[in-house]
């Protein structure tokens, strides 16, 4: 069992640093010009690094940032450690936008047991442990109680795939095409931050094909410790490593699958 202090003081120091004097948003892309790495995202990533190892000698600290083969064992079905994103919308982190979050998550034996969610701009820092509800600055929160699409805030996600993109946004139309209800949307280009406003009750729910374990590890947890479900665009319970997400109260969830149900399956992969 991990140390949700240890996390909470870990991941507030490298809050600090990316909105403090030392933040650098030099970067290099990856897969394509939106698919960003910052000088940020490296120094944050060794910060919470260092500190997790000098707690935990032996842990295994995965991140967004590691090859894929230092990544593979994050998919191993008994992976024990810890999964970090150093910096969740570093395309918005690039542009000074100040919506971007850092996420730690504990794995034990391939099952979410912690996690933490830190908005440095905001102040707001997410914690969950399995079984113990999920809290915001040490206040308990809870899904919204929104029971129905008409009036629901419904959010989706950028993607650094163009094709995958055109899927999050057709399913989003979709929901329009099929009930004649178009929801109030949210594409605020950090899933971390959309999932925490889902576990916080600020938004009703939340669908994407592009997700990593870095964004889920923390998130997935948090959300079903405040009361919500998290499953995958196919209507499962989604594990951390799923690509794929609906999330967010009962009854929207139920209501969106019982819409997706009826669409080109294609948008669902």
């Amino acid at each position: 069992m991990s140390d949700i202090g240890y996390l909470k003081e870990t991941i507030q120091e490298a809050g600090d640093f990316l909105v403090g004097d030392g933040a650098d948003r030099e970067s290099q892309t990856k897969l394509n010009a939106k698919d960003l790495v910052t000088v940020s995202d490296i120094k944050a990533q060794d910060l919470i690094r260092r500190r997790l190892l000098e707690k935990y000698p032996d842990a295994i600290v995965l991140s967004e940032e590691d090859t894929a083969e230092q990544q593979r064992p994050m998919f191993e079905s008994d992976f024990t450690g810890y999964i970090l994103d150093p910096i969740d919308g570093t395309y918005n982190f690039k542009r000074d936008m100040r919506e971007s979050a850092i996420s730690i998550g504990y794995i034990e034996n391939g099952q979410l047991s912690a996690g933490v969610v830190y908005d440095p701009y905001k102040n707001e820092l997410f914690e969950a442990q399995v079984g113990q509800g999920a809290f915001c600055n040490g206040q308990a929160i809870h899904v919204s109680d929104q029971q129905t699409i008409d009036g629901a805030s419904i959010g989706t996600s950028n993607s650094y795939d163009g094709a995958a993109m055109e899927r999050n946004l057709r399913r989003q139309l979709a929901i329009y095409e099929q009930t004649g209800i178009m929801p109030w949307t949210h594409v605020h280009g950090s899933g971390v931050l959309i999932m925490t406003n889902i576990a916080s009750g600020r938004f009703d729910a939340y669908h994407h094909n592009g997700l990593k374990p870095w964004d889920n590890a923390a998130a997935f947890l948090i959300i079903r410790e405040a009361g919500g479900v998290v499953h995958t665009l196919t209507g499962e319970e989604a594990p951390y490593t799923s690509a794929t997400v609906l999330c967010g109260t009962l009854a929207v969830v139920a209501e969106l699958e019982w819409v997706f149900a009826d669409i080109d399956q294609s948008l669902l992969a």
